[in-house]
């Protein structure tokens, strides 16, 4: 298994906006990338979506607001992800391990 820092240290830090800014900065670095196999964004997204919730703040805000801020090609599909009440770690292929430092999210691909 692989780690994932960047949800990891957002579910830790508990911090909504840089759930945000995490999500539109994975969007503009890879919008090439996400634009040719959209299950390849979705599997990158799944853990922000599941950090969201944790956070108690709804997913679908969350992403619409990165949909808003990231590459427009990309956004009608993380507007739609953001809406999905199906993101499992165990459905999109990560897990999440409670450690002594808090959560710790990690990919299983």
């Amino acid at each position: 298994m692989r780690s994932l820092p960047g949800p990891t240290r957002i579910a830790r830090s508990g911090n909504a906006g840089a759930l945000i800014a995490d999500l539109i900065d994975l969007l503009t670095a890879h919008e090439e990338q996400w634009r040719g196999d959209v299950r390849d964004l979705m599997a990158v997204l799944a853990p922000y979506h599941h950090v969201a919730a944790r956070l108690d703040r709804t997913p679908g805000e969350i992403f619409e607001t990165a949909a808003v801020g990231g590459p427009p090609p990309l956004a009608d599909i993380v507007r739609a992800f953001g809406r999905r009440d199906d993101i499992r770690p165990d459905n999109f292929g990560f897990a999440v391990v409670e450690t002594p430092e808090g959560p710790e999210y990690f990919s299983t691909l």
